[in-house]
This record gives C-alpha cells, structure tokens and sequence, in this order.
C-alpha cells in the first residue's frame, strides 16, 4: 500500500533530520541545509500519505517494538489523516522558511534548533498516528520536551527560561489528566489498544470524569482559558518558525485528541457534555481576543490570538457535541465540519503571520509594534502577506477563515435544535453575539497591529534601516497566502475530505458536505436553511473593483501634486501618529473589569515649568487568571515549602521521632481505639 510506504519514509526521514545534525553540527550552513531539507521532504510525504489514505483508506503498521504492556503500533485512518495533513502543509511552508530564518542562528546553538525542530516534527506525526496508550503517552511527552528546549533555545534570556518552565510544568498537569483518563477507560477495556478502547465496559459516573480529565488534559495543551498561561509566554521566547509550528501544529494534536475520546472513545455522551465545552469555548475565544487587542508585543499578540481562535473551534466541538445527544446527525456534522475545517484555516493563517512576524523581527530586531511604522516601502513583500493573512484571521470574505467562522455561526444558528426551549435559544443568542464580537475585535486588532507596522512613518532607527527577508522566507509566506485564497474560494476540497472524515461515525452525517456544488454550501435541516455563494460573493468583488476603475478613469483623473500632509506648517513625524496604545485605549476602558489594566501617566521632573517637559504614557496590564487563580495557588505551595523547611532540620533523631510518632499513631487507629 503506497500509504504505509510512505508514511514509513517519513518516519525515517524526520528520524534522519534530528541524527544529522550530530554529524555536521561544524558547518552551520551544511546543518542547516540539511537538516531543513530532511525536514522538507518528511513533510512533503506526510502530505502524500494523508491524501492517499483519503484515496485508498485507513492502513496499520507494527512498529519492531515490544513493550511489556504489547505490542506497538500505528493507525492511520481519517481523523488521523486529517491532522496529519495539516503538520504535512505547514511543515512544508515553515521548513523552506527555515532556510532564511535560521541564519540568525547560525552562531546560537543551530544544530541544537535544526536537530530538536525534526524531532519536534516526528513526535507530532507519532502522537497523531500510533494507536497504543503508552506509546501515546511516550510521544507526547517527546513532543513536549522537545518543545520545552525549542522555547528555552535562547536560554541566555531569563524571561525565555522562565517561560520554558511554565510551559513544561502545565503542560504536565494536562498529562496527568490524559493518562488518568486513558487508564480509566483501558481498565474498563482491559486494554491498551485503541481498538479496544471504545465501547470501554465503564460506568456512566466513569465516563463523566474520564470527559472532565480529557477536557483538562487536552484543555491544557491547547491553551483552553483558564489553563492558558503558558501559552502567551512560549510562543514569544520560540524562535517564529517553532512559534507557527506550535500554535498550528501543536495546539491542533489537543484538538485531535479530544475528537478521538469524543467520537471514538467515549462516543455519544450527555447534553450537558457539550454545554460545558460551549461554556469554556466563549470564555476562551472572548478573553483571547481581549488580551490579544491590548498587546504591543507582536508575538504575545498572536499567541493570545491563538487562544481566542481555539475557543472558535471549541465552539464548533460543543455545538456538535450537542446535537450528537440529541441525535441531529446532520447538525452535528455542520458543527464538527466547522470546527476542523477552522483547525486547519488557523494552522494557514497563523502560521503565515508568524512568519510575517519573524521576518518583521530580522529585519528591525523588536517585536514591539510602537518601535515599527513604514514597513510597507521597506518590505512590500511581507506587507502584502501580513495584509492577506490579517484579512483571512479576521473573517474577511472571500479568504478562508470566512467560510470556517461562517460555519461556526451556522451551527450556533441551530443550536435551539439541540437545546429545547427557551433556554437554548438564550444560550444561542448569547453564543452567536459574544462569536460576533470577538470577531469584531479580532478585525481591529489585526488593523491595528497591520497599520502600526507598515503604515505612516517609522518610529524608530531600527524601522528605518529595515529590509526585505531572504528569497526562501517570501517563498514559504507566499505559499501559505496562496492557500488562504483558495480555501476560501473553493471550500468544496476540504468539505469533501471532512465528509470522508465523518463516514465512519454514524452519530455524524457527512452527506450534507458532500452533495453540494463548489461555488454554492448549502445546509437544510427542519424548515432552517443556510447558504452561501463564492461566486456571487466573488462576482460582487470583481464588479465592485471594475466599477470603481471606471468611476476613477471619469471622475478621478486630475492633477495630482504630492505633498506632506498639511499640520500647520510643521512636518509631520513619528510623534504625531496613532499608537497603539491609543488605538486600544476605549477597549481597555469599556472592558477594564475584565483586562484589569492600570494606566499611569509620568511627567519627567525638569526645572522648566513652560517648555521642554516630556509626557510619558505606561499602560500596566494585570492578567485576571494570574492574579485571581495561578498567583494564590503559587503563593500557598511556597507557604508549603516554607512550613515543610521547618520541620525538615537535618537531625537524624528528629526524623526517627516522626516516624515513632507515626507508628503509634497508626497503632492506635488500627486497634480501633
């Protein structure tokens, strides 16, 4: 079966991509073309081998290793495929992407980075693929470490280091709660073999608390608000190219995993199951794109924009959850049909903008977007790529992520189905207005984060001195702004592949994706109906532009003289532009309960009282969970820590004494006295 041969191929190549490095870690250039390379054509046959299995279907294969708890192996079948794919195309974009981007390494540890992003690749690929629990649990936390050391790369800065180990310590309590799930229903199957997990002989108590362990487990890792705190500080310390294979890439082996408990598994479960993924996905999606708004940080930026954008496809989950309980097939395949196909828009645009970001920071070296302005004659290029893909994550027809949060939109429409009386249609209200607005501060956000790196003046030396990024870095952009337009103008591919996907879960119908013309999605359930044409959408797009020509070529031709902008006989400069700080200001006001923001105003303390003062603005941002949750939970462990320091002296007799303590204590409780 050609599948299996490639993926085996693929195995190895990444295998060879991290063991190279060790033979040319001397010649930074070889390393990095090498390495890259292996890591290029590995993806390339991920890719291959997710469309075969489309084509021909599922395969399995044994791996030649024996565990005491079996025999290990993987399954590749749809869902798998599905993800796969998508570590398939964004390993592509952010390998050729990795050729020019990796030079600034070149004197900072590049074997190190080369050799751990092939590993990080490969244990992304086992974690979508093997079908064993504990060869699961063993890739995912080689993917975690492997990540763990990517984020702490330039462990020079302590800010990166200490990032790196929040990163790891919540990423291992979501593994907790996997393997307690995990063992939970093996016990119940007697086994560990995925095959066997479902239909697990447990209890419906049980299979309440292996949902909560799934959703905390998973949760975590895919930053689920409120497990998200790592999240906003990993993707900044990585360099861009594992940032955008992070938030793509990593953040979707959490999604996949709750779509194998939750439709493999554990199956159908109650109404209340998806109310619950509902409640936590608004959450998430609102607090996102919030904190998202008010940052200056380029890179913290679209790490919180990566949370909102889970909580989008979490919505998806839920919506589909529910109508699963209440048996809506067709429903149901709409909602699960939008969450994954905004799995892979997101892996598209956020990767691309990522790597807008990377090229953004090599060339001016600050990913602090009041440092930038004027990027756009510096760097037309990359402009025009961070335009597309800011159009696309900000829901704009007719790129890609229009069609997934259209979908969205769709389902929560629907939701009075699921949910019976007026209850459901308050909770649906609610849902499709707090969906409409994190859209709409999603849109401003990326106009501002847009217009303050590429428009007006620049407001810095280091914007001024900028330059476009190297040949293959505009190859790998170019690649995903290309797919961003087609996945927005033909939707119909990747409905086919999602209603592939759902054949084989009869709680979901796929016939409703399948039996539609491209340029027309149409979805019928009861007496509702949901539509939406490219072509028209397309047609209204051409025309507006050929009309507007038309009106310019008449009315529009004149004399023009260029000019500075007229400010009362001063030439403009940087001092007189929009900040960002200012572009944010009403939101951090109207949602000040929320951000928690403090804003303090310092005037510099010169002898001059009418001329010469500076004003200087600081905004403080107080993070609600850090304050609310994580600092009073770290606060009490280091009381803890201090109490256990106390009574852990050192003598030798002391610690005798507790035991003899102990013992008699024991004693008397066992005699029942």
């Amino acid at each position: 079966m050609i599948a299996r041969d490639l993926y085996d191929l693929m195995l190895l190549l990444f295998s060879m991509g991290a063991v190279s490095v060790f033979f040319t870690s001397n010649h930074a250039k070889l390393t990095n073309y090498i390495a890259h390379s292996l890591a290029l054509m590995g993806s390339a046959l991920a890719t291959l081998c997710a469309i075969f299995v489309f084509v021909q279907g599922q395969f399995t294969v044994i791996f030649p290793i024996v565990l005491p708890f079996g025999s290990i192996g993987g399954t590749v079948d749809c869902l798998s495929a599905f993800f796969l794919l998508i570590v398939g195309v964004v390993g592509i974009g952010t390998s050729i992407y990795a050729y020019g981007y990796s030079q600034e390494y070149d004197q900072c540890r590049l074997p190190l980075m080369a050799g751990l992003y092939n590993a990080f690749l490969l244990a992304m690929v086992l974690v979508l693929t093997v079908n064993h629990v504990v060869a699961f649990i063993m890739a995912w936390e080689v993917m975690s470490v492997a990540s763990f050391f990517l984020v702490n790369h330039e462990y020079e800065k302590k800010v990166n280091t200490r990032s790196a180990y929040i990163y790891i310590v919540m990423t291992h309590i979501g593994t907790i709660f996997i393997i307690t799930g995990f063992l939970l229903l093996a016990v119940g199957a007697n086994s560990m073999d995925f095959s066997q997990l479902k239909g697990s002989l447990v209890s419906e108590t049980l299979r309440n608390v292996i949902f909560v362990c799934v959703l905390i487990g998973f949760g975590t890792k895919a930053g689920m608000v409120p497990l998200h705190i790592w999240l906003p500080r990993a993707h900044p310390a990585a360099p861009s190219h594992i940032s955008a294979l992070m938030s793509a890439v990593m953040l979707k082996t959490a999604i996949y995993g709750m779509c194998r408990f939750f439709l493999d598994f554990l199956g159908v479960g109650p109404v209340w199951w998806g109310i619950m993924i509902l409640l936590f996905a608004i959450i998430t999606a609102v607090i996102g794109v919030l904190y998202a708004f008010i940052e200056h940080d380029s890179k913290r930026l679209l790490a919180y924009s990566s949370v909102e954008n889970i909580g989008i496809i979490l919505l998806g989950i839920g919506a589909g959850m529910v109508f699963m309980s209440t048996q809506q097939p067709i429903l149901a395949g709409i909602a699960f049909a939008a969450a994954l196909y905004h799995a892979f828009n997101h892996a598209i645009f956020k990767s691309l903008l990522f790597m807008v970001t990377g090229a953004v920071m090599q060339a001016t070296h600050t990913k602090d977007i009041e440092k930038l302005g004027g990027l756009i004659k510096k760097m037309p290029y990359t402009a025009v790529f961070c335009l597309i893909s800011s159009l696309a994550i900000g829901a704009l027809p007719p790129l890609n992520g229009f069609v997934s949060e259209w979908l969205t939109f769709q389902s929560l429409l629907f939701l009075p189905q699921g949910l019976i009386g007026m209850t459901g249609k308050i909770v649906s209200a609610l849902l499709i207005a707090f969906l409409g607005l994190t859209g709409a501060l999603a849109a401003a956000c990326f106009v501002n984060a847009f217009g303050m790196t590429f428009l007006a003046k620049p407001r810095s030396k280091k914007a001024e001195q900028a330059f476009e990024v190297a040949p293959s870095m505009l190859v790998a952009m170019g690649l995903f702004a290309v797919i961003c337009v087609v996945l927005g103008l033909w939707p119909k591919g990747m409905l086919t592949i999602l209603g592939q996907v759902f054949m084989k879960y009869p709680e979901i119908s796929a016939l409703d994706l399948i039996n539609h013309d491209w340029y027309q999605i149409t979805f019928i359930a009861g007496t509702n109906r949901g539509e939406f044409s490219t072509i028209t959408l397309l047609l209204a797009l051409v025309g507006g532009f050929i009309l507007s020509i038309i009106l310019y070529s008449i009315f529009g031709r004149g004399r023009v003289e260029t000019g500075e902008t007229w400010t009362c006989g001063i030439v403009p400069n940087y001092h007189m532009e929009y900040t960002a700080t200012g572009f944010s200001k009403s939101i951090r006001m109207v949602f000040k309960k929320i951000i928690h923001s403090h804003d303090e105003t310092l005037v510099d303390g010169n002898d001059h009282k009418y001329h010469g003062r500076k004003l200087f603005y600081h905004v403080h941002i107080r993070y609600l969970f850090v304050s609310v949750v994580y600092r009073p939970i770290n606060e009490l462990i280091i009381k803890m820590a201090r109490f256990m320091k106390r009574i852990q002296t050192g003598s030798v007799q002391l610690y005798v004494g507790y035991i003899m303590v102990v013992t008699v204590l024991v004693l008397i409780w066992s005699t029942g006295w």
